[in-house]
């Protein structure tokens, strides 16, 4: 961009040098006979204009195309939706509503019973754990149980690289856990703003959308046609050929996951994943790792990500290839990174740029899993470990053992060290932080479906600005309280239903609460309406002394 702005205003000045300086005396004359009317004199307020300089000229046309292009990359599509449309819409979001009404409330018995299931699940672990102190020596006395110990991913001596071709690093690199291969595309994408305008009578609106064009790298390859404009398109590049030379790959690939078209590229990063073991990417994963004498494989270091994957370095720079020949048009940049584009220039649609990182070994792991034999394999490079780590399947015994629940699998890894009380403790707060988050989002779907139940009214009150606000306002907070007491309600049952014991206990002891205050309160309450009994009169004489007549005989 730079460039390309030097270079139009060098033509924008060779386009005003021949007429600066007649554009300026004639500019200099045209303001003077302005300010000079009929005789009279305004020179207090008169200011003679200067010459535009060359810059000056250069700047104008400049901001000319700039405004020129910003035009040809914003489209604007108006739409409009009348009273009908509006009430049409309405009837659509009534519908949703009853689905929504229907819908949340079993998705918030399920969050409960899901709830009380890994609860029962961490507690498992905790009642059926071994600890296992020294993870280097291992024994067969476990074989089959569940286990915790601590340790040191390590994958000793032993070299990685990625798979084979051109794009591979140069030579091996040691200390490493896991290396990839990430190739992005600098592409253009579509993206849209609306601005709603409701009417001031009726309950039409007004929505305007601004569709503009943004170019980003990503690495989710070549992107489609922008539909909102024609006349520009995306580059491929050299992507074809740097999924031929990438070579295949030694990881699975994973099942692709459809996202809705024209998402932005960071939108689209955070709904899917790259998928590195598709071409041109590349992934490999050390086959030597293990901590102490228990080996890991492949597979559970590309599941748990969190743990095996969070500290991502790049690759030293002598390792990276200087040229490739079959690709002339990549060069490596100061940073280690293999692209097409120029030391010093902007990228440009189509341009690729290729990232090469490893994950080193030599930190630490805490595991809550089931010991198992591990299949060595020297001819294919897996170390001689004898034992590895599996999924343990939880059978939880009710009744006295009379009754057996199969709740599924579980196992616990985590990044740092950590003893098997604070394992247990972080799995609890973990799990309870999950089951709020899902409560919250019930009772928001809850209280949307009530509020959309009602849009068919709230549309019929905007048809007048002052009932539509009033009355939009009014229904939500019905919908609030509604959707609030049906959440409370669902939940109490739910309780009711996976605890029944703790919550008999708990209605025992309130019931008990309530009765002793009714007791009390009804004492309190016949204590004040008992009838008060008559004063009784004094005697007469001792009430009035004076009357009384002394007679002496």
């Amino acid at each position: 961009m730079a460039v390309l702005r030097s270079i139009k205003l060098l033509i924008a000045a060779l386009a005003v040098v021949g007429t600066a300086g007649e554009s300026g005396d004639q500019l200099r004359s045209n303001v003077r006979s302005k300010v000079q009317v009929n005789d009279v004199d305004v020179g207090t307020i008169t200011s003679y204009a200067q010459p535009k300089t060359l810059v000056d000229a250069a700047e104008e046309f400049i901001d000319f195309e700039v405004d020129l292009l910003k035009r040809r990359l914003q489209v604007t599509e108006t739409t409009r939706c009348n009273t009908w449309c509006k009430l049409k819409e309405s009837l659509g979001l009534t519908i949703i509503g009853l689905i929504l009404i229907c819908v949340a409330p079993c998705l918030m018995w399920k969050n409960e019973g899901r709830h009380v299931k890994e609860l029962r699940r961490i507690d498992f672990c905790k009642n059926k754990a071994v600890v296992i102190d020294n993870s280097d020596l291992p024994n067969d006395d476990h074989t089959g149980d569940l286990v915790h110990f601590v340790g040191t991913v390590s994958v000793d001596d032993d070299t990685l690289d990625l798979n084979s071709g051109s794009l591979n690093i140069s030579s091996p690199l040691t200390k490493a856990l896991v290396i990839k291969r990430t190739c992005s595309i600098y592409q253009k994408f579509e993206q849209s703003a609306q601005q709603t305008k409701n009417d001031m009578i009726g309950a039409g609106q007004t929505t305007t959308t601004t569709f503009t064009i943004k170019e980003d790298w990503t690495p989710m390859g070549p992107q489609g046609a922008l539909p909102h404009f024609p006349n520009d398109s995306n580059s491929r590049g050299i992507w074809d050929e740097l999924v031929t030379e990438s070579g295949p790959s030694d990881v699975t690939a994973a099942p692709a996951v459809k996202l809705p078209p024209n998402l932005p590229p960071q939108m689209a990063a955070l709904l899917q994943q790259v998928d590195l073991s598709q071409s041109p990417h590349g992934i490999s994963v050390s086959k030597s790792a293990h901590v102490g004498g228990f080996g890991l494989s492949s597979d559970i270091i590309m599941t748990e990500k969190a743990v095996f994957q969070s500290d991502w370095m790049q690759v030293p720079a002598e390792l990276i290839p200087d040229h490739i020949e079959s690709l002339p048009e990549l060069r490596k940049d100061r940073y280690g990174n293999l692209t097409t584009v120029e030391e010093g220039d902007q990228p440009t649609n189509g341009d690729v740029m290729i990232k090469y990182e490893y994950i080193a070994d030599g930190f630490d792991a805490s595991f809550i899993v089931q010991q198992v034999l591990l299949d060595a394999d020297p001819e294919a490079g897996v170390r001689e470990h004898k034992f590895g780590v599996d999924k343990q399947m939880v059978h939880d015994e009710k009744c006295c053992g009379k009754i057996t629940d199969d709740l599924g699998v579980i196992w616990m890894v985590r990044a740092g060290r950590h003893d098997l009380k604070e394992m247990i403790s972080m799995a609890k707060v973990d799990e309870n932080n999950v089951t709020k988050m899902l409560r919250i989002l019930c009772w928001i779907l809850l209280v949307a479906g009530w509020m959309m139940l009602f849009s068919i009214f709230t549309t019929l009150l905007s048809t007048l600005p002052l009932l539509g606000a009033l009355g939009g306002a009014a229904f939500f907070i019905v919908a609030l309280i509604v959707g609030t007491v049906c959440c409370c309600a669902v939940t109490a049952v739910a309780y009711f239903r996976y605890r029944p014991l703790i919550t008999t206990i708990i209605l025992a002891v309130a019931g008990g609460i309530a009765g002793i205050i009714i007791w009390k309160l009804n004492d309190a309450s016949e204590a004040s309406v008992q009838p008060t009994m008559a004063p009784v009169l004094a005697p007469k004489f001792l009430m009035e002394p004076e009357e009384l007549a002394l007679e002496y005989y």
